[in-house]
């Protein structure tokens, strides 16, 4: 589901067991709403918009997400078990943004570059 009368497109990804599963391109703001279940995302093909923003809310499954090297990432939100790992990378001050916005009971974020 996107929100086409939005100037910034925000694809809603909603399930009530399982997660969600995303390779190359994406919408500007993704959400992932599921009570058990996980996003796997896979930005490293895709050309990304100044800010992209993922956010997921469940009660159980976390976020494994693959950016480009140069990217920024940014990390927030609470997870009561879990952690947060993001592999260190290259950005720079003019690189694309990925900000991932996870919230739950279990899961974490899990952030790799290729």
């Amino acid at each position: 589901m996107t929100n086409a009368n939005s100037p910034k497109r925000t694809s809603w990804q909603i399930s009530l067991i399982g997660g969600h599963r995303q390779r190359g391109a994406a919408a500007a703001d993704t959400v992932v709403v599921t009570p058990i279940g996980g996003a796997d995302v896979d930005l490293t093909g895709a050309e990304l918009p100044p800010v992209t923003t993922l956010t997921k809310v469940s009660l159980v499954g976390g976020v494994k997400l693959r950016v480009p090297v140069e990217t920024n990432v940014q990390v927030e939100g609470f997870h009561l078990f879990g952690g947060r790992r993001v592999q260190p990378g290259s950005p720079s001050p003019s690189a694309p943004v990925v900000r991932v916005r996870a919230y739950g009971i279990w899961g974490g974020v899990q952030v790799s570059r290729a």
